[in-house]
């Protein structure tokens, strides 16, 4: 059975391995071979910690296994992550990770929310309810370029 909880420090190594192996599995007609290994190099598991202290940051567990995540930044108003592993894409995890960020940020009195979605991730944002904005670039902490589509959503309280 799938729950969903907020992250602990010691989930660092999985929220990792989720990062790199979703990554990993996008379509290689969308980003090029380079593109996708230097986006696929997780942060430093003191990066992912210091996002689960400051920010809303919650894991996907099925059977014990931690098989997604998602990180609200509050602050910025920023929707930061949403993965799932390969083993579980198109079951739901996703949307199911993006409800309760959404249900957090309405929480927390945030009324918009943004987020820079992947060329592979835009349609499923956008059945989210999440509009398009023209296509623009991301930095990825290596320094490479990669193409986003940045995106945002009125939350209706």
């Amino acid at each position: 059975m799938l729950s969903i909880r907020k992250a602990e420090a010691q989930d660092c190594p999985s929220i990792a391995q989720v990062h790199t192996s979703a990554v990993r599995a996008i379509s290689t007609s969308l980003y090029t071979p380079e593109e996708i290994e230097a986006w696929a190099i997780p942060r430093t598991p003191e990066d992912y910690e210091q996002s689960i202290c400051r920010k809303e940051f919650y894991v996907a567990v099925e059977d014990d296994v931690i098989v997604g995540f998602g990180v609200l930044n509050q602050d910025s108003r920023v929707i930061e992550a949403v993965y799932v592993s390969p083993d579980v894409m198109r079951r739901g995890v996703g949307l199911m990770i993006l409800g309760l960020l959404e249900e957090r940020a309405r929480a927390l009195g945030l009324e918009v929310l943004a987020l820079n979605a992947s060329m592979n991730a835009v349609r499923f944002y956008q059945r989210a309810g999440y509009v398009a904005q023209e296509e623009s670039k991301y930095r990825l902490l290596s320094g490479v370029e990669i193409a986003c589509v940045p995106m945002v959503k009125r939350l209706i309280p």
